[in-house]
C-alpha cells in the first residue's frame, strides 16, 4: 500500500519495523518526509512514502529494521546522507573516487552532486494563513406590535313606539217595549267583555357597525453592521546558514517578508 502525504502529519512518531522509535516527522514533501535528527540519526533523515509499512495508532511504521536503517543512513540509500545535506553530506556515500574517475576535482564534484541532490529533493511545505470573513444571515424577529382595544360602552337609546289599546264606553238606549225577550232566565248574571291593549317587548341583537382594517407593508432599509475580523500575518525569520534546506531554499531578497530582522 502506497501512503499519501495527506495521511501524514508533522510531529508523528516514526518507528522501525522492529518497534524502535526513530524520531518524529518535522517536514513533508511530495514523495518523501524528513525525520528529525536525534540519538538514532546524527542528521535529519529523508524517507520516501514508499518505505512506509503501516500507520498504526498515529505512528508511522517503516519497512526496515533498526540495523538496516543505520546501514542505509551511512550508505546514503536515497542519494544524500541524512536527507538534508551539507557539503560534507553530498560527498558522503559517493566519495572522492567518483570525482577522480570523472576527471574533476573534489570540490567541483561536491558542488555538482549537491546541486543534483537539491533538484531531486525539492519540497514544498504549505503553511496556511487564515483570516476571518463575515457570513451575513437574516432572521425575523418581532420589532413591535399594534394593539386594538375594544371597550363596551352602554348608552340609553329612546325610541317612540305607537301602541294600540281598547277603551270601554257604556251607554243605555230605549227599545220597543213590545219586543219579546228570548231565553229570559231571570237569574243573576255577569257578562265579561275583555279590553285589549298593545305592550312593547324589547329584544337586542348584535350587528356589525364598522370595520377596523390593519395593513402591514414590507420595506427595506440598510443597516450598518460593524464587526471586528481577525487575520493572521506571517513573520518569517531566518538564522544561521540561509542556504540550509531547513529554510526551504527561500531567497530572502525575493520577498521583503523573508528579509532578516
Amino acid at each position: 500500500m502506497l501512503f499519501q502525504r495527506s495521511q501524514l502529519m508533522e510531529g508523528m512518531t516514526v518507528r522501525s519495523s522492529d518497534g524502535e522509535k526513530l524520531g518524529r516527522v518535522f517536514s513533508l514533501g511530495d514523495d518523501s518526509f524528513h525525520i528529525e535528527k536525534g540519538l538514532f540519526f546524527p542528521k535529519d533523515y529523508l524517507v520516501r512514502y514508499a518505505d512506509i509499512s503501516d500507520i498504526r495508532n498515529g505512528e508511522i511504521i517503516l519497512l526496515h529494521g533498526r540495523d538496516n536503517l543505520r546501514r542505509l543512513s551511512s550508505e546514503d540509500k536515497y542519494g544524500t546522507t541524512a536527507g538534508l545535506g551539507t557539503s560534507s553530506t553530498a560527498t558522503t556515500g559517493l566519495g572522492a573516487s567518483t570525482a577522480a574517475t570523472a576527471g574533476l576535482g573534489t570540490s567541483t564534484a561536491a558542488t555538482d552532486l549537491r546541486a543534483s541532490t537539491t533538484a531531486r529533493h525539492t519540497e514544498e511545505v504549505a503553511i496556511p494563513v487564515h483570516k476571518e470573513q463575515l457570513d451575513i444571515t437574516k432572521r425575523e424577529v418581532q420589532a413591535g406590535e399594534v394593539r386594538v382595544h375594544k371597550e363596551v360602552v352602554e348608552e340609553v337609546e329612546t325610541v317612540r313606539v305607537p301602541v294600540r289599546k281598547e277603551r270601554v264606553r257604556v251607554e243605555r238606549r230605549d227599545v220597543n217595549p213590545d219586543r219579546p225577550a228570548m231565553n229570559a232566565s231571570f237569574k243573576d248574571e255577569t257578562v265579561v267583555v275583555p279590553v285589549r291593549a298593545e305592550e312593547v317587548d324589547v329584544s337586542k341583537r348584535a350587528v356589525v357597525d364598522e370595520e377596523v382594517i390593519i395593513r402591514k407593508e414590507s420595506f427595506e432599509e440598510e443597516r450598518r453592521v460593524d464587526e471586528p475580523l481577525r487575520h493572521e500575518e506571517v513573520d518569517i525569520r531566518t538564522s544561521g546558514d540561509a542556504d540550509d534546506k531547513r529554510s526551504l531554499n527561500l531567497n530572502p531578497d525575493d520577498d521583503p517578508l523573508l528579509r532578516r530582522r
